[in-house]
């Protein structure tokens, strides 16, 4: 799909979208770096961690740059500190996780709450960074490149796989409903997600689709059996990113939000 429609080329862990555009798979996680025409302004989503943070940053040679990150995990932001002059644009959070995440790189410079956006403009690409709020992470963003109509989705689609669920920052309520906003207000051919290959919007649908059909099932035990079938071929994470535990945290969320209800009636 993606070669037919931009003679991408991929080689080894990066993947050519244009001239201009190419995504940095694995490594912590995938990143999107736009270089403007005159190679002197870049724009990265997301910086990994580690060596990958360090092999992306040996990538990228333009001088002014500006970084994008979906959430603050630490696979995801932990490269921000190879970046000191960057300018920064991520959603609130907890600062002192934020520090712990990122090892101390320095706080963004522009700040989204959620509900909030923001427009960057590349050449002739305009990019729309969106502040959906609480979902996977405590405020996740997506960014959506408006001429490749390409998004990027942060942790919020896992093709394949089981999401990786940090506890108490999950909000499935709301992550489902983000995925239907991403499918009604944005034209998507391209889905660059956190983690695994690059996909289409199908990707976003089958995610939704894959939250839906657990919480009808959540308090059926033949109905999760037969769905834990349908998705065994799905990839899982230790611990984090499983079949059951997406099971147990939704049970969790439906029981307090019951008990929240029934306090409220009272």
């Amino acid at each position: 799909m993606i070669g037919n429609r931009r003679n991408s080329t991929q080689q080894a862990d990066v993947v050519s979208i244009d001239n201009q555009m190419k995504v940095y798979l694995r490594g912590g996680c995938n990143s999107i770096v736009l270089c403007s025409n005159d190679n002197q302004k870049a724009i990265i989503v997301d910086t990994k961690h580690f060596y990958g943070a360090k092999k992306l940053r040996a990538a990228i040679s333009a001088p002014k740059i500006t970084i994008i990150n979906t959430h603050f995990h630490m696979d995801h932001a932990r490269g921000n500190k190879l970046y000191p002059t960057a300018y920064v644009i991520s959603g609130d959070t907890n600062w002192k996780q934020w520090d712990i995440d990122t090892s101390h790189s320095k706080h963004p410079d522009k700040i989204l709450y959620p509900g909030e956006s923001f427009l960057l403009r590349l050449d002739d690409e305009l990019i729309h960074i969106v502040d959906f709020g609480k979902a996977h992470s405590p405020n996740d963003l997506i960014v959506y490149f408006e001429k490749r109509k390409l998004i990027a989705v942060g942790d919020l689609v896992w093709p394949n796989k089981h999401p990786v669920l940090l506890d108490k920052n999950v909000n499935f309520e709301l992550w489902i409903s983000y995925l239907g906003r991403m499918i009604s207000d944005f034209d998507i051919e391209i889905v660059v997600p956190g983690h695994g290959e690059i996909t289409g919007k199908d990707s976003i649908l089958k995610m939704k689709e894959y939250f839906g059909s657990i919480t009808s099932a959540i308090n059926s035990h033949e109905e999760l059996k037969k769905l834990k079938h349908l998705y065994s071929n799905y990839s899982t994470f230790p611990i984090f990113g499983r079949f059951s535990r997406t099971t147990h945290i939704m049970r969790r969320e439906i029981k307090k939000g019951n008990q929240k209800a029934r306090a409220n009636i009272k």
